[in-house]
């Protein structure tokens, strides 16, 4: 009974001792590993380097061109985001010669979800055509966060053709996609694809039409007033209604005046005439200023804040109707007074 008591405990000891060696060497040979994949990242990324600057001779071009390491391939794709113009277009050439963007394009159908982020964002930052169609279908993927990915690398290819798809996916209730992604996306692909944009009014559903205006507001020209107008009148939907109205303000055409003005009256929804305010405010004109003052004295307290904000914004006219209401017992003093603190608080750091 003792000596197997003995046995146990020696064998139990033998094969602490053998875990710890094992262990031991373990950490030696992946610190070794380690150290040697260091060394040769350096060697290979400053290989790269004096590639991308034409600075190889012909032996150690021939030299790159052999090499087969997954190594240097994650290299390659990693200083895709690093470097422009000629360099980027000799780098994504070097990719094409090695199968990398073809075989990113496959990996965008794979099952694996980082792999088809990875594949997206690589192909975001290589920005050839061919990357479209592949990106574009990536926008039905199952997954949001792999659909939010493929939108902001449409965003960076910056292609026209991408509009249609993207908002398209905006109004996909099923497989929702980010408001906020979509308009950046379309934001960087800028006006030339401001056509498809308005053409999306027209098969677009509310979510399509309200990233509609909000762009057409974004891009401030006068010659979308007629078109945003006709939103804020007779769109059903209120976001709509609202993002239209903050639009017609960025782009500041008198002829939004009188729509505008219509959206105040009391029986319009409390976001509408609230974003209205701002917006008459942010167009400037003198006339409106009194239609403004009228509102501090509004039953909604959400209007009168937001009408005496608004008129505070309206230059040395709106400033003296705040006072003369500020000095009176109305309902609209205290709005008055609280929006003439909120300037003369910013007065010091504007000076």
């Amino acid at each position: 009974m003792r000596l197997a008591l003995v046995v146990s405990v020696l064998l139990l000891l033998i094969s602490i001792f053998a875990m710890l060696v094992t262990t031991v060497i373990i950490r030696l040979v992946r610190t070794k590993t380690e150290a040697r994949s260091a060394v040769q990242e350096a060697k290979l990324r400053g290989l790269l380097v004096r590639f991308l600057s034409e600075d190889l001779s012909l032996f150690e071009l021939q030299e790159l061109k052999r090499i087969d390491s997954s190594q240097f391939d994650e290299i390659s794709e990693a200083m895709l985001s690093k470097v422009k113009g000629r360099a980027k277009d000799i780098l994504v050439s070097f990719l094409y010669s090695r199968g990398a963007i073809d075989k990113a394009i496959e990996r965008t159908r794979k099952l694996g979800c980082l792999g088809r982020c990875k594949a997206a964002a690589f192909l975001g930052n290589v920005g050839i055509p061919e990357a479209r169609e592949p990106l574009e279908s990536m926008l039905r993927d199952r997954r949001q966060d792999v659909r939010t990915l493929a939108i902001r690398c449409l965003g960076q290819l910056g292609s026209p053709e991408s509009v249609p798809a993207l908002l398209s996916a905006v109004d996909d209730h099923r497989r929702p996609v980010p408001f906020g992604a979509v308009l950046v996306a379309l934001m960087r692909i800028g006006s030339q694809g401001k056509g498809s944009v308005k053409a999306g009014l027209e098969f677009g559903g509310t979510r399509c039409r309200a990233v509609t205006a909000e762009i057409l507001g974004m891009e401030g020209s006068t010659e979308d007033t007629t078109v945003l107008i006709s939103l804020l009148e007779n769109d059903p939907s209120l976001e709509v209604k609202l993002r239209s109205a903050r639009a017609l303000g960025r782009i500041g055409s008198p002829k939004a005046i009188r729509p505008l003005s219509e959206c105040l009256e009391s029986h319009k929804p409390t976001a509408l005439r609230i974003v209205t305010c701002g917006a008459l405010a942010a167009i400037g004109d003198r006339d409106t200023v009194q239609e403004i003052i009228t509102l501090l004295n509004d039953e909604d307290y959400q209007v009168a804040r937001a009408a005496a904000k608004a008129a505070s914004q309206m230059g040395p006219a709106g400033i003296e109707q705040l006072n003369l209401i500020a000095a009176s017992n109305s309902r609209g003093a205290a709005f008055a007074k609280e929006a003439l603190a909120r300037l003369a608080a910013k007065a010091p750091s504007a000076s």
